[in-house]
């Protein structure tokens, strides 16, 4: 009976141990308890709207994407991306193929009105922005000094970090896991900006690869005190009006606050499709150049300390059957390399993507449920190995 007794304070000491610890997350930032119990659960993307708020990025919706017949593309390339996505559980899978949308298909309840979470997607979103914002002189340099615009850390070590240290996931800032206190503060708090500028140095920076949201969420940060106007509004001025796309959204960490720039901006297939063509065209719309095709062309250059990463985005060159993120995350895998050397790709969590291979020109769009072992070889090298010559029928 002595030992039943000792076992049952035992586990009733650790009852009130975790009781305190909820409360004291809770009462640190209630925000965080709120959205892990009431928000979408892990790799839903299509529940949007209970993310709040949310603040609108005002698009310009056009109808000018040519669509075409499927031939320039074999049947069997089709086939094989549409069971690999119906697999994983997919909302949307678009093909565009020399000029025109060769493919659209969209899985029961979805439809190409439908919105869903796109995750680390709008990181290159974002890349781009960074190229207007340069073209602009809203931001003078990428080498510039970051406490250029964040005086937080002017007299602090984390002052001397540049800009292109940030875009290339190379700041060396500390890395905070998802579970830890810092990390949940950056992903579901109400002060993304407090929680990232608390983060610590840990490593010199601009020598060693390790991708963050973090890190675009301070670029996020920087953007809006540089342009003086909310994030949304310039993005929408600058980029996302003039890419004939509907009007998207971006998650706030709070009423008025700043939006989640490493996630969060809830379009649909359509717009990501326009954004892949946006990099495939040089930075072009018809004849609007959106954003200089220097920048694009730097933006998708190997960065020093990864050659797989860009400015916020991902090439698809040195082959490999995998790709890290950083210390802490699980792997990307792919089955075996990139059928095309020259692929880039806008990477969001689990199979948001937005595949572009600019010598097939060759835009593939997949949204849907996120998942641990997506696959990132199976659709584009099923289409890529179809690919008919011109004169084909």
């Amino acid at each position: 009976m002595k030992i039943l007794r000792l076992i049952g304070k035992i586990l009733l000491g650790l009852l009130a141990l975790i009781v305190v610890v909820v409360l004291g997350f809770y009462f640190a930032d209630p925000s965080i308890m709120r959205r892990m119990v009431a928000g979408p659960g892990m790799g839903v993307v299509d529940q949007t709207q209970k993310n709040t708020p949310q603040e609108a990025v005002p698009g310009v919706e056009r109808e000018d994407i040519a669509t075409g017949p499927p031939q320039t593309i074999a049947p069997e390339g089709y086939a094989a991306a549409e069971a690999y996505a119906a697999e994983m559980n997919s909302v949307a899978l678009l093909v565009y193929h020399r000029g025109a949308l060769r493919y659209e298909k969209y899985w029961p309840g979805y439809d190409r009105d439908f919105r869903t979470d796109p995750f680390s997607a709008h990181k290159s979103v974002m890349g781009l922005l960074y190229g207007a914002a340069i073209a602009d002189g809203v931001i003078k340099s990428i080498d510039e000094p970051v406490s250029t615009y964040l005086p937080e850390w002017a007299n602090d070590s984390r002052g001397a970090i540049r800009i292109r240290d940030l875009l290339t996931m190379s700041s060396g800032l500390e890395v905070p896991p998802f579970t830890t206190w810092a990390g949940m503060r950056i992903t579901l708090g109400s002060d993304n900006t407090a929680a990232v500028l608390g983060l610590p140095l840990v490593e010199t920076p601009g020598q060693r690869f390790q991708y963050t949201n973090a890190q675009s969420q301070l670029l996020g940060v920087i953007l809006q005190r540089a342009a003086g106007k909310r994030y949304a509004e310039y993005l929408s001025e600058r980029l996302w009006s003039r890419l004939g796309a509907p009007t998207a959204y971006l998650w706030l960490d709070r009423d008025g606050g700043m939006p989640r720039t490493f996630c969060c901006l809830y379009t649909t297939a359509r717009a990501w499709l326009r954004v892949g063509r946006l990099i495939m065209d040089q930075g072009r719309v018809g004849d609007d150049q959106v954003v200089p095709a220097a920048w694009i062309q730097a933006m998708t250059t190997p960065a020093p300390t990864n050659p797989n990463y860009g400015y916020q985005i991902w090439l698809g060159s040195p082959a490999g059957t995998e790709r890290a993120y950083n210390d802490t995350t699980i792997k990307a895998l792919h089955s075996e390399p990139f059928a095309a050397p020259d692929m880039v790709f806008i990477d969001g969590f689990g199979g948001q993507r937005v595949y572009i291979v600019p010598s097939q020109q060759l835009i593939i769009v997949r949204t849907g449920e996120a998942k641990f072992d997506w696959d990132d070889a199976r659709i584009p090298n099923a289409i890529l190995r179809a690919i008919r010559d011109e004169e084909s029928p």
